[in-house]
């Protein structure tokens, strides 16, 4: 297995998402301007399981497309060294083309990989692909931009 290049303390340190909805454990790779592979350990005491769904746990479409997003705002901040500040957040804009092609169930470990497209100043358009076990599960394109509250 390969060894962390952020570990989940320095990602919860990078993000603002709390429990539940923190869904990057580590860092394996990481090139800013260029790219990023997190992962996601799914385990079945979540509790979107509870009921998503009762009796066949499935991970939701839209929790993947989170850890996406999660992965491309440590990517940003790593890349710009925005994003740390008190009131700084990488908020979603748009999701584009997204699909889901395998479920998602507790018990994988899903590797999240996202490619920048473009960097423009407070903006970033990237292409997330999440695979399981070597299995395409996920892939779309997510635009974000630096808001200040």
């Amino acid at each position: 297995m390969t060894r962390p290049v952020l570990n989940f303390e320095a990602v919860r340190a990078l993000l603002k998402q709390r429990f539940p909805m923190l869904m990057i454990d580590s860092v394996v790779a990481l090139e800013p301007e260029k790219r990023i592979q997190a992962i996601k350990n799914v385990t079945g005491n979540e509790l979107q399981f509870v009921g998503h769904f009762p009796e066949l746990a499935v991970m939701p479409g839209t929790l993947i497309a989170e850890a996406i997003g999660q992965a491309a705002s440590i990517l940003f901040s790593k890349t710009t060294g925005t994003g740390l500040s008190t009131g700084e957040f990488l908020v979603l804009g748009t999701i584009n083309h997204m699909r889901f092609l395998a479920p998602v169930v507790p018990g994988d470990r899903m590797e999240i990989n996202v490619k920048v497209l473009k960097f423009l100043n407070d903006q970033a358009l990237v292409e997330g692909e999440v695979s399981v076990d070597g299995t395409l599960v996920a892939t779309g394109t997510l635009g974000f931009a630096r808001r200040t509250l």
